[in-house]
């Protein structure tokens, strides 16, 4: 990791809200002696939503504080953030106490004070600016250990902008000083080289008299090449041909293109020289990739015609040939969005030539959950990958002639066995128990490819996740599924089930009736952003979270592209309910969806024969009998309830539904989650010296942690005592400094972990009394 990619983590965790919370509407970064001014332009480059307070200068992204409030409004589109990105605000010399005088600070900066309070401010845990050496050595920074004195700081700061691309990991396990810092200037020819065909005019413009003279020699000697005789277009033909030394430097700009983002622009000029098939190496010229770009979206284009078996042939055959392109680049630099693309969709290809199978209904609905929804998987992420409307409607196409022959198939079959097995389908639906210390997450709408999804991403934060499945209750909408995710679903009796809601205690069972009773029965009922420690009741807990059926209803076919935003929400409730204690937490949802491009096909039903008619199913008036498939409901089995054969829907024009028969609608994930192995929890408690003996007092929840006494605790070379030892089943221990030339020397007592990880520390000073 760099310097350039902690302080872009660091900015996303500032901005980052919980669920139920508005965003703010910017970051404030705030730099009273403009410290940081360095490292703009290469944060430029990576961040698109940075701007920056000063003369107005809009190509700079720079402008005075009234168009920077017209930044975060939004009202100036030609230099407005991306969609969906939170701007940047950087202030240099402006320290955040003038901004939060309000009124009293100065007239300059007084348009952004309203600011601070929509948005957030980037700041240290005290609450000061961050300076650069506070985030280097801070922990929520770099943890980097450094010499406490004015000439290593006015060296880092010397080197800052060459600082920021240097692997932090190469500056750790030593106190850093003036003479680690000034290393860093020493001259790096292919970097030099690198910015230089960026920004020639920039470049130049910073190096003139002996330095461009230096770098002059340097290119002459160890490149071949004369930058002041060929140019800028002469080192571009010399980096495309790729001969000797210019292999290395074509790695050194592979490895990080973002910090060069002109020679992209470069590469492309027609000066640069030959192109195309006279190129050795295809794959370094920005122009073959973008040719290729422009015929593969004109081949995606054409699937949409084809029927389903060629399709899928097609984008296949495309993915052959394409696929070395995800390799290249200029896909890195995001130039590659068809390539990408394909990735999804020729997944998509692959699982949609297979439609669900199984003999019985349990049988269809294991093999949807064992690798079924893989297929759904793939075509939320193929529509995923474009914002831009024209582009998003030819993946939309193309997706559409192949999955929706495979959903069509699947949904028919699938429906033939409810229809056939009505006994099975009920008792699938199981029941949903609380247990002591486990809490229940609802997420509405968690269908199948996401719990699976989720499930993947909970794992690769360490957890034990046990993906299982149950079927939804029919209909498959809230009203009727979502009382039967409760742990007290046996109290439901049965309603009019013309809106599909059953009763409870003699009343429809809404959200808070259901919360209601759940808390009368002792089950620990929180709000959506609480977290409790479990008060150790037999029914557990029960939280809600999420809102995807909310944003399919809203969004329709652009839901995909705010599916990941959920599940991570989804992943940080998750994990915000096991650090408040409790053991484990099992997410249950009501019922799927379906989702297809353009609209899902319509039959009619007429209203007459319907006492209440929704998108995807109707109740039924007497003895009416259309000719769709009709079930019984969940509640009432006296209660017909019919839903459109296939994918169809009762609605035109609906590309998000549910309510019906379907794989997508009906099996739906249960998840357990809980921690492998319990965190070690520890805190030093006391330390007493006696002369040069301490002994100190842990209170821990592991008692292998061991204890030691170092001068610097970040370093285990700077242990003092004779031996390390373990805490013990008495939570106590007797430390012996090994030589009395530390005497009075300040120290800090460590906790460590079996991996020797620091869990908890408190200085002390050897020998001192209590």
């Amino acid at each position: 990791m760099r310097l350039l990619d902690r302080i872009l983590a660091s900015f996303a965790a500032a901005i980052r809200v919980p669920e139920g919370v508005a965003a703010p509407v910017a970051l404030i970064w705030t730099d009273a002696d403009a410290q940081w001014l360095p490292l703009i332009p290469q944060l430029r480059a990576l961040l698109p939503e940075l701007y920056t307070f000063g003369e107005y200068n809009p190509p700079a992204r720079t402008g005075p504080a009234i168009w920077l409030k017209c930044i975060v409004d939004r009202t100036l589109p030609d230099v407005a953030p991306p969609a969906g990105k939170i701007p940047v605000l950087y202030l240099p010399r402006v320290s955040r106490q003038e901004l939060r005088a309000a009124g009293d600070c100065p007239a300059r900066i007084q348009p952004l004070v309203e600011l601070q309070f929509r948005g957030r401010v980037w700041h240290q845990a005290n609450g000061r600016d961050w300076t650069v050496q506070g985030f280097l050595v801070s922990e929520d920074g770099l943890g980097l250990e450094m010499a406490p004195d004015r000439r290593t700081e006015d060296a880092m700061l010397r080197t800052l902008e060459l600082l920021a691309d240097v692997e932090v990991d190469s500056l750790r396990g030593r106190r850093l000083d003036a003479d680690d810092f000034d290393k860093l200037s020493v001259a790096d020819p292919v970097r030099d080289l690198l910015r230089w065909m960026s920004g020639p005019e920039v470049f130049e413009a910073g190096a003139r008299g002996n330095r461009w003279e230096s770098f002059r020699n340097v290119c002459r000697s160890q490149f071949n090449f004369d930058p002041d005789k060929e140019g800028p277009f002469g080192a571009a033909a010399a980096l495309t041909a790729g001969e000797g030394v210019w292999d290395h430097v074509w790695r050194r700009f592979c490895e990080a293109p973002q910090l060069y983002p002109g020679i992209a622009k470069l590469l492309s000029d027609p000066a640069s020289g030959p192109q195309g098939m006279l190129t050795l190496d295809p794959s370094r010229s920005p122009r073959v990739n973008e040719d290729e770009e422009i015929e593969l979206r004109k081949q995606v284009e054409a699937v949409a015609g084809m029927p389903q078996a060629a399709a899928c042939a097609r984008i296949q055959s495309l993915e052959a040939q394409h696929a070395p392109r995800r390799g290249w680049v200029w896909a890195q630099m995001e130039k590659s969005p068809w390539a990408q693309t394909l990735l999804p969709l020729a997944k998509l290809a692959k699982l949609a030539q297979s439609p669900l199978g199984g003999a019985t209904l349990d049988a269809a609905a294991s093999a949807y959950a064992k690798s079924g929804w893989h297929c759904d998987r793939a075509a939320m992420e193929a529509l995923a990958q474009f914002r831009n409307t024209t582009d998003a409607s030819v993946v939309a196409r193309a997706v559409r002639a192949v999955y929706e022959p495979w959903l069509e198939a699947s949904a028919r079959h699938f429906q033939e066995l409810v229809r056939r097995q009505p006994t099975e389908a009920k008792k699938g639906v199981g029941a949903v128990k609380g247990e002591k210390d486990t809490c229940l997450l609802f997420v509405d709408g968690l269908r199948f490819d996401l719990g699976g999804w989720l499930a993947e991403k909970l794992e690769a934060r360490a957890l034990v996740v046990r993906l299982g499945h149950r079927l939804a209750p029919l209909p498959t909408v809230t009203a009727t599924a979502k009382p039967a995710a409760t742990p007290i679903a046996a109290e439901m009796k049965s309603g009019n089930g013309e809106d599909f809601t059953p009763l409870l205690a003699g009343k429809p069972a809404t959200a808070p009736v259901l919360r209601d009773r759940m808390a009368e029965q002792g089950v620990e009922v929180l709000e959506p952003d609480e977290n409790r420690f479990p008060m150790a009741g037999e029914p557990g807990g029960w939280t809600e979270c999420g809102r995807i059926d909310e944003l399919g209803h809203g969004f329709q076919g652009e839901l995909p592209a705010q599916l990941e935003n959920e599940v991570d929400r989804i992943i940080d409730r998750v994990i915000s309910l096991l650090d408040a204690g409790w053991r484990k937490v099992r997410v249950v949802t009501d019922h799927g969806w379906l989702l297809l491009p353009d609209g899902l096909p319509k039959v009619e039903l007429p209203a007459y024969l319907t006492a209440t008619k929704w998108a995807r199913c109707a109740v039924m008036k007497g003895a009416a009998d259309p000719a769709v498939p009709a079930y019984s409901w969940h509640w009432n089995p006296e209660v017909r309830v019919v839903s459109p054969p296939g994918i169809a829907c009762f609605r035109a024009g609906e590309k998000y539904a549910h309510g019906g028969v379907s794989p997508q609608e009906c099996v739906v994930p249960e998840i357990l989650v809980e921690r492998g192995v319990e965190a070690a929890r520890a805190s030093i408690q006391s330390i007493q010296w006696r002369g040069m003996r301490c002994r100190v007092s842990v209170e821990t929840n592991d008692p292998s942690l061991r204890v030691d006494l170092r001068l610097n605790w970040k370093q285990e070379s700077t242990s003092i005592v004779a031996a390390v030892k373990e805490v013990g089943p008495a939570g106590e221990v007797s430390l012996a400094v090994a030589d009395d030339k530390d005497e009075g020397a300040a120290a800090a007592i460590v906790l460590l972990d079996a991996n020797g990880k620091v869990v908890d520390r408190r200085t002390t000073s050897v020998g001192e009394m209590a």
